[in-house]
């Protein structure tokens, strides 16, 4: 009983963690975007260096890592491609072309399609209310964080709307697909799959012959490494452990988290500006995690209870 009632702690601890170093990295990302690289090779070293590293690790110290069933191939190239390539490249195409406010609120709608899909498609979550009130509490509360209740930063041009809702039905996939791995495979096996074939998507779209040709540096390689490491590497083991243990709908709320994370970290380090509206924003989202978290204790204990009754 002790492990059950555990697991969802941990689960919470996991996806926080990565919120922090997304939302954490986001600020590192702007400077790199806006002083030195063009958003492509910042999109592509991020996963595929990720790659190099995890697959070179197991490699050498567990080979059992890259057993797979063939028949599930399809599932990894389809988590690789539309779950972090794109989702990447469609983000921050969004913010190029919009607003980094659009962008996040167009993709953080993918918690709504994520509940949605996973009750009444799959049927593999309750449609709860406690559940419910987090979504709009996280929804709502991302919305004025990231715009300080500002509708005039909201910029749905042509392109910016559709690479924005391709982002958000991209990111909900992610979390479904990667949920539905992640019941057969470990934690492991599914990151080092889906980072490799984005990986060789990537490769065609931005061929090393075009990388080489830039005459990148030792010191923007390190850059490379660090970013990478910082800002998918980590979280995205995190996020993934986290997925494991929570429903994917949780996930998505939780994951609302980092804008917040991103505009209190942006305060302190770039100096932008952190309004009221913003603040009540955040702690709108807080609160969602702690309902959600406070959720899973009491079913958790009702089950402890329930397990005790039934061994009396």
């Amino acid at each position: 009983m002790r492990g059950i009632q555990q697991m969802p702690a941990a689960g919470y601890f996991f996806i926080v963690i990565a919120v922090l170093f997304w939302g954490g990295s986001a600020s590192l990302a702007k400077f790199l975007f806006t002083t030195r690289y063009d958003t492509l090779i910042i999109t592509q070293t991020r996963s595929s260096l990720s790659f190099l590293l995890i697959a070179a690790w197991f490699l050498v110290r567990d080979r059992s890592v890259f057993r797979v069933n063939r028949r599930d191939l399809p599932k990894f190239i389809l988590a690789g491609i539309l779950g972090i390539a794109v989702t990447n490249f469609t983000y921050y195409y969004t913010v190029k072309e919009t607003t980094v406010a659009t962008a996040i609120l167009l993709q953080y709608t993918a918690p709504v399609l994520v509940m949605v899909y996973a009750v009444f498609v799959l049927k593999e979550e309750s449609f709860t209310g406690a559940k419910v009130l987090a979504l709009v509490l996280s929804l709502a509360g991302c919305w004025l964080a990231v715009s300080g209740g500002d509708w005039s930063i909201i910029r749905l041009s042509g392109s910016g709307l559709l690479s924005g809702t391709a982002s958000a039905l991209c990111y909900a996939f992610m979390l479904l697909m990667s949920k539905h791995l992640l019941r057969t495979y470990s934690v492991w096996t599914t990151l080092t799959y889906a980072f490799g074939f984005s990986t060789l998507f990537w490769l065609v779209i931005n061929t090393p012959w075009d990388i080489a040709a830039r005459g990148y540096t030792a010191e923007d390689w390190g850059i490379f490494w660090f970013f990478a490491v910082v800002s998918i590497l980590i979280p995205h083991t995190m996020f993934t452990a986290g997925l494991k243990l929570l429903e994917a709908s949780t996930v998505g709320i939780v994951t609302t988290l980092e804008p917040v994370v991103a505009i209190t970290v942006a305060y302190f380090t770039l100096g932008e500006a952190l309004n009221a509206v913003q603040v009540a924003g955040g702690t709108a989202v807080v609160a969602a995690v702690v309902l959600l978290q406070m959720r899973s204790i009491q079913r958790h204990l009702s089950l402890r209870r329930a397990a005790n009754s039934h061994g009396n």
